[in-house]
């Protein structure tokens, strides 16, 4: 899964990828991150390669190591008032993923039952370790892979799903299907860098660039149901938005 040529040293990558997933919170502040040795076995690298990434992320600060407790996350939470929704309409979301659906091809990787990950739960507004129906597919685009996307789903609606309409069928037709009822989308789309997993199923070195896109979906009560994490090739997407002035709804910045 690594790039035997790569310019970049190993643990240089692996480091990136760990910094990747502590900014985006794969890693909660209040646990220990995997230890070396199993970092080493997740990577299928050296603990030497493992240890010198981590040195990096101690010096960075972004994480602090306790001799007889672990490696924990630096608390590094700060509201950002930039980082706003700009309301708009869930019909052309809709509208996209139905044309995305009808160019690829769905392969399904698994569907499955367990603790979900401590930042889903957060979004999702459930207790952590909560059990959450969870489904990954990867999109196939001229028979490669472009994108891969992973299904959190609260167990009513999940629990309704089956293997081979996941290979047929976008997940959003699936939920109403079961009965939810989508009132409400939010969307988040971030830079990042493939892990080992996602590194595996789009067929890429660890550490390519990817766009993240995160989708939380609520249902009439708005409360969210699921929560979709999709990662694209990022020298395969391209997400355009058009905006438009409305009549009467002329704005000047203010000094």
């Amino acid at each position: 899964m690594v790039e035997v040529h790569s310019p970049t040293p190993l643990y240089h990558r692996i480091y990136a990828v760990l910094r990747e997933r502590i900014v985006k919170g794969y890693y909660p502040a209040d646990r220990a991150i995997p230890s070396e040795a199993e970092l080493s076995e997740s990577f299928s690298v050296s603990r030497i390669t493992i240890r010198r990434a981590m040195e990096m992320l101690t010096a960075e600060r972004l994480v602090t190591r306790t001799r007889g407790r672990g490696t924990f996350v630096t608390d590094r939470t700060k509201d950002n008032e930039f980082n706003r929704a700009v309301v708009s309409n869930v019909n052309g979301l809709f509208s996209y993923l139905n044309d995305v659906g009808k160019s690829t091809r769905l392969k399904v990787i698994s569907l499955d039952r367990g603790e979900a990950p401590p930042r889903i739960c957060a979004q999702m507004g459930v207790e952590q370790a909560t059990e959450l129906v969870r489904a990954v597919r990867v999109r196939l685009l001229d028979k490669r892979p472009y994108s891969l996307s992973i299904a959190y789903l609260l167990p009513e609606i999940g629990g309704m799903l089956k293997r081979q309409d996941l290979a047929n069928t976008n997940m959003i037709d699936l939920v109403q299907e079961a009965g939810a009822s989508v009132e409400q989308v939010e969307q988040v789309m971030t830079a990042t860098l493939a892990d080992d997993y996602a590194a595996k199923h789009l067929e890429i070195p660890i550490g390519a660039p990817l766009m993240l896109v995160n989708r939380l979906f609520f249902n009439a009560e708005l409360k969210p149901f699921y929560a979709a994490e999709i990662f694209y090739c990022a020298d395969r997407y391209e997400y355009r938005v058009s905006l438009k002035r409305e009549d009467g709804k002329d704005f000047s910045l203010g000094n």
